[in-house]
């Protein structure tokens, strides 16, 4: 997980393109410019725009020895996960919210085209799939407790994931899986 006290990083995050093109490059590992302009039908001249751009904040890294000549080029995640700290000015702030706003809504987004299209997946992988809300009464440390014991819970998949994308050794029926939860107060 990167902490992330820049706001510069941010605001070049704040595209909805290039916040969809870092996710593509969570879920899908390692990948070739060519392959990531084609899952976001787009130029792959537009593609390494961007890409340059989050590039410049040391967010996503080459991967050369995956390329089979030298016009081919590999980009991937260079971590597992971005943290914000430290952003207290007025200036910062609206940076976090406009940066928050974009991952929102790219979560949001997510879901609703699962809703759209999950009749087209399999059977199992239907079944499979879950939702879920529950209203709880709890402390501000009992919150914080839950957060962490998801987060807990949540690391050996992240980490199975991880390993995976790493050794490109993967079951054939595997697919990426977006998981998305979110536990705040509000008033009653």
């Amino acid at each position: 997980m990167r902490q992330i006290d820049d706001p510069d990083v941010l605001k070049v995050m704040t595209s909805p393109f290039r916040m969809k093109l870092f996710s593509l490059l969570f879920q899908i590992g390692p990948v070739t410019v060519s392959e990531l302009a084609r899952q976001m039908d787009a130029d792959p001249g537009q593609v390494s725009y961007h890409l340059r751009q989050i590039q410049e904040h040391d967010l996503i890294e080459d991967v050369p020895e995956l390329a089979r000549d030298s016009r081919e080029r590999w980009v991937r995640a260079a971590m597992s996960g971005l943290a914000v700290t430290g952003l207290e000015t007025p200036e910062e702030r609206a940076v976090v919210r406009a940066w928050t706003s974009q991952w929102v809504i790219d979560q949001f987004e997510r879901l609703r085209d699962w809703e759209r299209t999950h009749r087209t997946f399999p059977e199992d992988w239907q079944n499979a799939a879950f939702g879920s809300s529950r209203h709880l009464r709890l402390t501000s440390d009992e919150l914080a407790q839950l957060r962490d014991q998801l987060n807990a819970v949540l690391e050996p998949w992240r980490e199975l994931t991880r390993s995976r994308v790493e050794s490109s050794e993967t079951p054939p029926d595997t697919r990426p899986v977006f998981l998305f939860y979110h536990a705040f107060p509000q008033d009653p």
